[in-house]
C-alpha cells in the first residue's frame, strides 16, 4: 500500500492516521518533505533573528564597538542563525526517529514520517516567540509557554532555568503526538512507550539547555 504523507491530517486527526500509516508499505514524498522542513526550519530561524530575537549581547556590544564592526557581528548572527535552524531540523526529525528505530520493531521511514507530523508543533513555538519578544521585550527563557518563567523564581541556577525554558506546551503536545502513534504501532507496554519518548526529549533538552548555557555564558 502506498501513502501520500498528510502532515496536517496526522498531526491533528492522529487516531484515523495510526491506521494507515500501519499498513503503509512505501512513503512516497518524505524524504522531499523531510527536505523542505529542514530548510523551512532555517528560513523561521533566520527570520527570528532578522528581527533581533536572542540578541541581547549584541544590544551590549552596540556602544562599545565601531559600527562596522556591529554591523558584522549582525550578519554573522544571522548566518549563525539560520545554520541552526538547519540543524535544528534535522535533529528534531532524525534523532527521534533513529532513537525509536533501535528500540522498535518499525521501519525508520514509518517513524520519520510521524517527526514530519510534529515538525509544525515546533516550528510553531520558534515562530510564537518572535511578536513576544517584539511586542513584550520577552525572551526564550522568560516565554509564558514554558516553565522557564517559574524557574527564574525558585532558582538562580542559568543551566536549570535554561533546561525548564525547553519544557514547554508544545513540547508536551510533541510527546503526546508521538506516544500516540507508537503505542498503536507496537507491541511494546504503553508505560515502556512512554518512558522512551520522555527519555529521549529529555536527553535533547539537556544538550540544547548545556549549548544554549555554554554559547551565552562563555563563548560570546
Amino acid at each position: 500500500m502506498e501513502n501520500r504523507i498528510e502532515v496536517f491530517r496526522g498531526l491533528f486527526n492522529y487516531n484515523y492516521y495510526t491506521y494507515t500509516l500501519r499498513d503503509t508499505e512505501r512513503f512516497p514524498g518524505a524524504w522531499k518533505k523531510t527536505i523542505l522542513f529542514i530548510l523551512l526550519s532555517g528560513l523561521i530561524f533566520g527570520f527570528s533573528a532578522y528581527f533581533g530575537v536572542d540578541s541581547e549581547y549584541l544590544s551590549k556590544k552596540l556602544t562599545s564597538i565601531p559600527r562596522a564592526e556591529y554591523e558584522m557581528n549582525k550578519v554573522l548572527f544571522l548566518a549563525g542563525q539560520i545554520i541552526q535552524g538547519l540543524f535544528f531540523g534535522a535533529i528534531m526529525l532524525f534523532l527521534p526517529a533513529l532513537f525509536f528505530w533501535t528500540v522498535t520493531d518499525l521501519e525508520f521511514k514509518r517513524l520519520l514520517t510521524i517527526q514530519l507530523f510534529i515538525m509544525p508543533i515546533f516550528l510553531l513555538e520558534k515562530l510564537l516567540i518572535v511578536p513576544m519578544a517584539l511586542y513584550l521585550g520577552l525572551t526564550k527563557v522568560s516565554s509564558p509557554f514554558s516553565l522557564g518563567v517559574i524557574a527564574q523564581y525558585i532558582t538562580g541556577n542559568d543551566f536549570i532555568i535554561h533546561f525548564l525554558a525547553y519544557i514547554s506546551i508544545f513540547k508536551i503536545w510533541v510527546i503526546f503526538i508521538e506516544y500516540k502513534y507508537l503505542k498503536a504501532m507496537t507491541e511494546k507496554n504503553p508505560k515502556i512507550v512512554l518512558l522512551l519518548v520522555i527519555g529521549i526529549h529529555l536527553v535533547i533538552w539537556l544538550f540544547a539547555a548545556l549549548f544554549s548555557f555554554i554559547r551565552m555564558e562563555n563563548i560570546l
